[in-house]
């Protein structure tokens, strides 16, 4: 048996490298480059063959300056962000990595998805030969941009010998231009590419972008640049492996970002939703000729622009900027033709500049000038968390407290649990909160089961409305009347479901609180924004 064993392990290790002997790596082609895309490549750059079948073809590689004058490196980040849900803990670690391009001046421009939630990012040279610790300058969670630099000024001679790039004009469809990529992590490559059509289903219009003649390579990152006329025309958001294509950012975007200040996006939200007028039955009703389009305005959302503007629930918009809108809603973008008409007025101006409404008002035609902003989305009675920023919460005695917010409500919709039907009646009855004057919509979200929470275990996804009979206006106003002491030391909360009031014995939350921070919950509560924790 030994003799047979010893026999049978000889034959497989043959196998094996008999196999890997056959293993060599695919060579992978382009179509040609026009000749004024070539400009952008150096002679060193042509040279350079994506064949590697020695190790000694691979270090030639490493040691030419061509990867680098391509103008592209690589982003790795560590990233870990807050569990919204649990929100005295982060989340797990992830690593990402993504594709910069260097516009000069320390700047790297790339994709927001490698510095969101970043605890650590590393620029490094396409070869690998320099590696440098990185910081965010500013970034845009809405665009999906970044722009980094080094973390220490030592390191910024990385960029010496790294092309500069500078912003061109924008992509229309059927526009070419070339996809500069790398292959193998370090030989340059162009692959011709054509503007196919516009994805307008998101926030912002990109653009789908197919190769010419060819396939994409398997190793498309996000982050790369489209260039054109050796300008960065695009930068890569996504691949579709599927259709082989990229949807790309396209350089109007790219600029907007670059010129923005402050950390704030330069995405405006109207406050508005709408509905389809593809009923013709609806239409008439409105007084609408049958040949007319626009958006009918369901609701107009609080604090939002187009409130202050005047904009009023049963109006149609049925021009943007002097545009008219079609009969199923679109509209004919001057740069990427025809869209829909709400990715239109996301996307047409930034913040703090005008935007010229055409409304039809009982069948009379209008104007309105909108004084562009977020404010429906960030002074709102349930508004977005700021992005980076630790969540507030209240643990006491077991009760987990929150501010309720979209943000909150998103991330229990990713975790698969849907929206509590206390939190849905809540949404909907947006307006009474706002009647009610209150800054902050405080809701127990989750319950430990501790002494102190005997029989409420499965209450939770409730909104706190009163604390001892005193109306909650705002989360740090919530956390001062817990804090007030009261002649039996039991504290009533009263709430807006079944059984309507709960009551606490102060003295069995705090012995709880003692408890649960030896287990290892350090933070008991965080009242204000934090950043990085």
């Amino acid at each position: 048996m030994k003799i047979f064993f010893r026999s049978m392990m000889t034959a497989l290790i043959a196998i094996t490298f008999l196999s890997l002997s056959d293993c060599k790596p695919t060579p992978r082609t382009a179509k040609p480059a026009k000749p004024d895309e070539r400009q952008s490549v150096s002679p060193a750059t042509q040279a350079v063959t994506p064949e590697l079948d020695t190790a000694e073809q691979l270090a030639a590689v490493k040691q030419t300056p061509a990867a680098r004058e391509v103008g592209l490196l690589y982003v790795d980040s560590v990233q870990q962000g807050f569990d919204i849900l649990r929100p005295w803990e982060k989340g797990k670690t992830n690593r990402t990595r993504a594709m910069g391009v260097y516009l000069g001046n320390g700047r790297v421009l790339t994709v927001d998805d490698a510095a969101k939630d970043a605890t650590y990012i590393e620029l490094s040279l396409p070869d690998e030969t320099r590696r440098v610790p990185a910081k965010t300058l500013k970034r845009d969670e809405v665009m999906g941009l970044a722009l980094l630099g080094v973390q220490h000024e030592k390191d910024a001679d990385i960029f010496e010998k790294v092309r500069v790039h500078e912003i061109g004009a924008p992509l229309s469809p059927g526009n070419e231009a070339t996809l500069h990529t790398l292959i193998n992590r370090i030989i340059p490559m162009q692959i011709p590419m054509v503007v196919e059509s516009v994805d307008d289903s998101g926030l912002l219009p990109q653009l789908s972008m197919r190769a010419r003649g060819g396939t994409l390579p398997q190793d498309t990152q996000q982050g790369l640049p489209i260039l054109r006329e050796g300008r960065v025309v695009g930068l890569v958001m996504e691949r579709d492996s599927e259709n082989q294509t990229v949807n790309v950012l396209n350089a109007e975007l790219l600029r907007r970002f670059l010129v923005e200040r402050g950390e704030e996006t330069s995405v405006p939200v109207l406050g508005v939703r709408f509905s389809p007028l593809d009923d013709p039955v609806f239409r008439r009703y409105l007084h609408l000729p049958d040949d007319a389009g626009g958006l009918y305005v369901s609701e107009v959302l609080p604090f939002g622009a187009a409130e202050f503007a005047g904009l009023k629930e049963g109006d149609v918009v049925v021009s943007i900027g002097g545009i008219s809108i079609d009969a199923i809603g679109r509209c004919k973008h001057p740069i990427y033709g025809l869209i829909a008409a709400d990715t239109m007025l996301r996307s047409f101006k930034p913040n703090g500049e005008t935007l010229k409404l055409g409304i039809s008002r009982k069948g009379e035609q209008s104007e309105i000038i909108v004084k562009l902003n977020r404010d429906a989305v960030e002074k709102g009675p349930i508004p977005e968390e700021k992005e980076g920023v630790a969540p507030r919460y209240i643990l006491w005695g077991g009760l987990l407290f929150q501010p309720f917010t979209s943000t909150y409500a998103e991330a229990l919709r990713r975790r698969g649990n849907g929206l509590p039907l206390p939190f849905l009646r809540l949404m909907d009855e947006v307006e009474k909160q706002i009647d009610e004057k209150r800054r902050d919509i405080v809701a127990l979200t989750f319950i430990i089961p501790t002494p102190a929470t005997l029989g409420y275990e499965n209450l939770g996804f409730c909104i706190v409305e009163k604390v001892n009979g005193k109306p909650v206006r705002s989360f740090s106003q919530f956390a001062d009347l817990l804090d007030e002491p009261t002649a039996d030391g039991i504290v009533e909360l009263s709430i807006n479901r079944a059984p309507y009031s709960i009551y606490i014995d102060r003295r069995a939350a705090e012995s709880s609180n003692d408890a649960l921070h030896r287990r290892a919950i350090h933070q008991l509560r965080r009242l204000g924004e934090q950043k990085g924790e």
